[in-house]
């Protein structure tokens, strides 16, 4: 269609089929009765460029309304050029109703998948609770209870099914929590090496790896500490997990005075990651080799997923570089100014 003053100078017949409007009610109307009043302001704001003689294009999506009622949604394409030696709008309108529904269906559907796992998630932490209780009572004093060390092995396995259970739970929570926006970051600064070593400290990794860290004690960052502690947490897990004897990891910190960013990496020398699944691995649900390592490590493929939405909540980021049978480094990006001022404006 072309446009004058916000009035409707020519249109084609698919205007007149998308809006149910036959040309003697369209040409001369203002285009923006014909558009839903609760994007009004929107449009209006939209079509302020519409007035400039020089060239340029335009584009939004704005829902309209039918002769019947309907409400139908488009995407406009605009460019200023001149008809009839008086400048005017060329607008290119495309149909995306069903685009747009189809949208709409996938996040009502997200929303709703979202609420089932948070409830079911709920119910199942709930009966955990007391018997992880009666099986750390159990385990922890079994001449007590009467119990034989054959009977205490058996007691200790169940133990260690039930704490997967409970951190299988609470990943679904944590993910299903970051997905929804919800989670607010708790701003504060602290020593990095102080973090890194509470981690390895707190889950007995020293025990587990040869483990390398290569933090400066003076390093002082910006972040949500406990978002960072799970984090590091779940790269260190897995560095583990996925690693062969005699298992060495590192840990490093690099960055120049002029970067902005801190770039802390985990290595490991693991079974590698073949480079065709890179990004994929960082999807929920999602393992470099699903059908064997899912099995092999009892993992659900969940922790880079949330380690990489914390990371991209802190205005950072979080990549791997890897060679197969050599192992594996991921590395963190966490802005230094980015975080500054989001304590500063807490």
């Amino acid at each position: 269609m072309v446009v004058r003053n916000g009035n409707i100078l020519y249109t084609n017949l698919a205007f007149s089929v998308f809006s149910g409007y036959n040309d003697a009610e369209i040409i001369g109307k203002d285009l923006l009765s014909f558009v839903n009043p609760l994007d009004h302001e929107e449009f209006t704001e939209f079509s302020k460029r519409w007035t400039n003689i020089t060239p340029i294009t335009n584009r939004g999506e704005f829902r309209f309304v039918t002769k019947s009622g309907d409400l139908r949604v488009a995407l406009l394409s605009t460019t200023t050029f001149m008809y009839l030696d008086e400048p005017a709008t060329l607008i290119n309108l495309v149909d995306i109703s069903e685009k747009q529904r189809f949208e709409d269906k996938i996040q009502l559907d997200n929303e709703r998948r979202r609420g089932i796992i948070i409830t079911v998630a709920h119910e199942l932490r709930t009966p955990l609770q007391p018997i992880l209780g009666y099986l750390n009572l159990l385990v922890q004093d079994p001449e007590g209870f009467g119990i034989l060390d054959d009977t205490k092995k058996i007691l200790e396995r169940c133990l260690v099914s039930v704490n997967r259970e409970r951190q299988i739970i609470n990943q679904m929570l944590d993910h299903s929590i970051l997905e929804s926006g919800r989670l607010r970051l708790s701003y504060s600064k602290f020593p990095l090496s102080t973090l890194v070593k509470s981690v390895l400290d707190t889950n007995g990794y020293f025990s587990k790896a040869e483990i390398t860290l290569d933090i400066p004690d003076t390093l002082v960052i910006a972040a949500d500490m406990d978002r960072l502690f799970g984090v590091f947490d779940s790269l260190l897990s897995n560095a583990i997990n996925f690693s062969k004897p005699p298992r060495e990891i590192t840990i490093f910190y690099r960055s120049d005075i002029d970067d902005k960013y801190h770039h802390i990496s985990v290595r490991d020398n693991g079974a590698g990651i073949s480079e065709d699944v890179f990004s994929s691995i960082f999807e929920p649900f999602q393992l470099a080799d699903a059908a064997k390592l899912s099995r092999r490590y009892d993992r659900i493929g969940l922790s880079l997923s949330i380690t990489k939405k914390i990371m991209q909540m802190h205005g950072g980021d979080i990549t791997v570089t890897s060679i197969v049978n050599s192992g594996s480094t991921f590395t963190l990006h966490l802005p230094k100014k980015g975080a500054e001022y989001s304590i500063s404006n807490a």
